[in-house]
């Protein structure tokens, strides 16, 4: 039911189109941008790891559950998305993935918008994946750094 609430002298030509509120679920899900190229080896079940800029030298880990394949660029002008507050819009070309998160980490605060880093482990090139765990494991300490030159 829509409340509708009429001024002297106004009309209503139609519905409105523009999103009246925005529903957040208090247990959000964590999806991560990948490019299109970088997911051809990417199946739901893969394993998966994120890093928060707002949690320093916590690796998250999980499994990938499905990947959206639909974005902004795809959509018509009229939706009921959340408004983009310019800080990361999401870039051009990108898909994203959603993850399952492991138990142990499901009480980690994620909040809404948080930026970070992302790995998913296919099965292909196994023997190099230590490389990419240092690489966010560093990633995550170097966040720790809170370098203001300005």
């Amino acid at each position: 039911m829509v409340n509708l609430q009429l001024r002297p002298g106004a009309f209503v030509a139609g519905i409105p189109f523009n999103a009246v509120m925005s529903l957040v679920e208090a247990q959000g899900q964590v999806v991560a941008l990948f490019y299109q190229n970088e997911l051809h080896q990417v199946k739901p079940g893969n394993v998966a790891e994120f890093t928060l800029n707002t949690d320093p030298g916590r690796v998250v880990r999980g499994t990938v559950d499905s990947i959206i394949w639909a974005q902004g660029q795809g959509q018509l002008p009229q939706s009921g998305t959340l408004p983009m507050t310019g800080v990361l819009n999401q870039p051009p070309g990108r898909f994203a993935v959603k993850f399952n998160i492991e138990d142990k980490d499901k009480e980690v605060f994620m909040a809404a918008g948080a930026a970070g880093a992302a790995a998913i482990y296919t099965d292909r090139l196994a023997a190099i994946h230590i490389i990419r765990m240092v690489i966010l494991r560093v990633g995550a300490y170097t966040n720790y750094l809170i370098l203001k030159l300005h």
